[in-house]
């Protein structure tokens, strides 16, 4: 019996130890405002599910790849995440569809060895036109635009926040480093690139299979 104890005490602490959590929020997608009473579920054969009545969630998982599904009100949002440790990772809802897009499944070691072949291609191309940009900024004699030219205090917190940290890169980022800095989704990332375009602070240029954003000048 106490063999037994002794076990199930060990499986529970080698449990705690591995596990870690997910968490973030729910945003829809034309206004990103978060979303209650939402159905959010985490999966990897197994199913853990959630109602958030805050649009907020958050699971216990081990490490490893899974799948987030959340819905609510006719939309819907579905997206393949690696978890290596604790993080945030918020969900954006977009109008279900009849024929909705099957998730991608994560890449296999041949095809991960051919995207990285890829990417290395991509980063050279990149480096020679940012260095020919670079030359050409210099000669210009412009230069790069600062936070205070945009006036984040007249944007909405997540915008301005976006702004702040494109200013002080210089005034260009990679949009997935962007991301990576602030925990977003990828779908998140992506509206709020759109929105500052539409307002004509940004410009995003495609580079490869990610985007560079660039900050324009103040007129």
């Amino acid at each position: 019996m106490k063999k037994v104890l002794l076990a199930v005490l060990i499986l529970m602490f080698i449990t705690n130890v591995s596990a870690v959590e997910i968490y973030g929020k729910v945003y829809r997608w034309d206004t990103l405002d978060v979303v209650d009473n939402v159905v959010v579920e985490i999966k990897d054969g197994t199913v853990q599910r959630m109602v958030s009545e805050n649009g907020e969630y958050r699971f216990n998982v081990t490490p490893g790849n899974y799948t987030i599904i959340a819905h609510a009100g006719g939309y819907h949002a579905a997206e393949n995440v690696t978890v290596e440790s604790s993080m945030r990772f918020d969900l954006i809802l977009f109008p279900e569809l009849e024929d909705v897009e099957k998730i991608p499944d994560f890449l296999t070691v041949e095809e991960q060895e051919e995207e990285f072949s890829y990417y290395v291609f991509a980063i050279f191309a990149s480096g020679l036109v940012l260095a020919v940009l670079f030359i050409i900024k210099i000669h210009s004699g412009k230069q790069p635009p600062v936070a205070e030219d945009i006036k984040p205090a007249e944007l909405p917190e997540d915008l301005a926040e976006v702004v702040e940290i494109i200013a002080k890169e210089g005034g260009r980022i990679t949009q997935k480093e962007l991301r990576k800095r602030l925990g977003y989704s990828e779908a998140k990332m992506s509206l709020i690139i759109a929105d500052l375009e539409r307002r004509g602070i940004v410009e995003k240029v495609k580079k490869g299979r990610g985007n560079i954003i660039f900050l324009k000048e103040k007129p």
